[in-house]
């Protein structure tokens, strides 16, 4: 077994699996207490060269980094060895394993960020917007587009300055064991030193638990990312008459020069497929 060096780790959630498969942690307590304390300054936004505080009070958060010490990586990779060696982690499962809700996998392979995650900034614009200008009617969010100059300032930020949000990111993930379509939950907070949601893509292994397990025509709506932060009713009747605003938001995006493909997740999730949450990605 090689060490494991993260870019996103869930050390609490990591630890308490540990604990409940019997697996011996060293100091455990100590190595949860300097990661947390390593977390508790707040978020931080990058814009350009610039770094942004974000209080845990603050309306808006950021997305939040820690340290883990060569020790604490080494601690963490013993962990994850002791859980697939005592069978509590199917390795690249195959087609005909039989997965259950809540069962812990590493799956190794292509991840990519998904259109609906891709959008879901446009709309978290829109709520900063909509609250900075009291906007209490969901009709006006029909009059907010590219043209204005406040959408467009806004945009710029999170598009082109790399500012990083509160957001959870849907990845998708090809080339893996199974047959079916793999998507991974990945939370805004507890990337490891410069990583951050903007660098997910590419080759890498996902250790997580099942969240959603989607039959073959059955669907999943996408509003916990592609809404997040709206309330729950505003959800539910923006997501019943979403799907006009989405093409027309990914035509915007495709005139900015993004990359978004049309066949790709944008308000559900088709099966079958499975949503795996995160706790370490390396």
């Amino acid at each position: 077994m090689t060490r494991r060096s993260p870019s996103f780790l869930d050390l609490e959630t990591l630890l308490s699996q540990a604990e409940y498969h019997d697996i011996d942690v060293p100091v455990a307590q100590d190595i949860v207490e300097t990661t947390v304390s390593k977390r508790s300054g707040g978020g931080k936004a990058g814009l350009g060269a610039i770094a942004l505080s974000g209080s845990a009070g603050s309306d808006f958060q950021f997305q939040s980094t820690y340290s883990l010490a060569p020790r604490e990586k080494a601690t963490v990779s013993k962990v994850i060895d002791g859980l697939i060696r005592e069978k509590a982690v199917q390795v690249n499962p195959v087609g005909d394993s039989a997965l259950s809700k809540d069962a812990l996998i590493e799956i190794e392979g292509t991840a990519r960020i998904t259109a609906a995650s891709v959008m879901s900034k446009v709309f978290f614009v829109f709520r900063r917007l909509m609250l900075a200008r009291d906007i209490n009617d969901l009709s006006e969010l029909a009059h907010l587009d590219l043209e204005d100059a406040d959408v467009a300032e806004g945009i710029q930020r999170v598009y082109l300055q790399n500012e990083l949000l509160p957001l959870p990111m849907l990845l998708e993930v090809t080339g893996s064991s199974l047959p079916h379509k793999v998507y991974v939950n990945v939370r805004p907070d507890f990337f490891i030193d410069e990583a951050s949601a903007d660098r997910l893509e590419g080759d890498l292994r996902v250790l997580g638990s099942v969240s959603r397990l989607i039959s073959s025509g059955q669907y999943r709506v996408t509003d916990e990312w592609l809404l997040h932060g709206w309330e729950f009713m505003m959800r539910r009747i923006m997501m019943a008459q979403i799907q006009d605003d989405l093409e027309e938001v990914t035509r915007q995006l495709q005139r900015l020069g993004l990359d978004v493909p049309d066949d790709d997740v944008h308000a559900y999730i088709s099966g079958p497929a499975i949503v795996i949450d995160a706790i370490a990605l390396y």
